[in-house]
């Protein structure tokens, strides 16, 4: 079967893309579950781990607030847990042959994973907002002011559009829910491989082994250091590498689902 497209500025390509944002949100709207679910997971983390350990903060903080320390670990947990969100979505149309229909289309085949992708941009990204709003109501340090919060919000944006990329891969290549939980799964431990609770320099053994190997200290550390009365100009460029490898990964493993799930439709 010969499938026609369409090039990327298309008037059919940017006319689909619209559309299927749209649609994508609009099933967000309707299905709270999508969108709730990490919010509630990342306000309970923050909540607990405050309260359980703000006391200790002039020992494991020694030049800021623990809920500073803490909100990059709660944003990176709303990130790969939200994440999940393009590949639900992404896993309904092609349950439903719907994602089949579309190929047949003018619109060019990534949009297909593109629009799901960028609903799940804007859905992240409001709830990272409303995290630093409820850190802010808890006593969030923000010395660097707007442009701290800013670069947070970015790392945190550019880091979840990756996770986003690859739960989109995993429907692709899955076609299970089993198989978009496994992003999940698989970013979730690794997150507690790094400088979860306490700075790099606390830990010592295979922890901090683990830490050193792992990019999630490296990106929490960016976002920390936005947060942190002094501005570290190598922790922030280590924190964007670590934002774009991830963003690079789920590119590539996007790349892969498009072709492997063009192939299935083209037979």
């Amino acid at each position: 079967m010969t499938t026609t497209t369409a090039t990327p500025s298309s008037p059919h390509t940017l006319a689909a893309l619209f559309a299927l944002t749209r649609r994508a949100l609009d099933t967000c709207r309707r299905t709270p579950s999508l969108v709730v679910g990490p919010v509630m997971m990342s306000a309970f983390f923050l909540v607990i781990y405050n309260g359980q350990l703000a006391e200790t903060a002039g020992v494991i903080v020694p030049d800021g607030s623990y809920v500073s320390f803490l909100l990059p670990l709660v944003l990176l947990t709303t990130a790969f847990s939200g994440g999940a969100i393009a590949g639900q979505l992404l896993l309904r149309d092609l349950d439903s042959r719907y994602h089949a229909c579309l190929a047949l289309t003018p619109a060019k085949r990534g949009v297909l994973a593109a629009a799901p992708t960028l609903a799940g941009i804007i859905v992240i990204t409001a709830q990272a907002v409303s995290m630093i709003l409820l850190a802010w109501a808890m006593g969030l340090d923000h010395p660097h002011g707007i442009v701290g919060i800013g670069v947070v919000l970015g790392l945190t944006t550019v880091a979840g559009t990756g996770f986003l990329l690859l739960a989109a891969t995993a429907a692709l290549v899955g076609r299970t829910v089993a198989a978009v939980s496994m992003v999940t799964y698989v970013f979730f431990p690794l997150s507690f491989l790094t400088t979860t609770l306490v700075p790099r320099e606390q830990l010592s053994g295979w922890m901090g082994v683990a830490a050193d190997l792992n990019p999630l200290t490296y990106l929490l550390g960016g976002m920390r250091d936005a947060l942190s009365p002094g501005w570290s100009g190598t922790a922030f460029v280590r924190g964007g590498v670590a934002a774009t490898l991830i963003l690079a990964l789920g590119l590539v493993a996007v790349s892969f689902g498009l072709r492997s799930s063009s192939e299935e439709v083209d037979r």
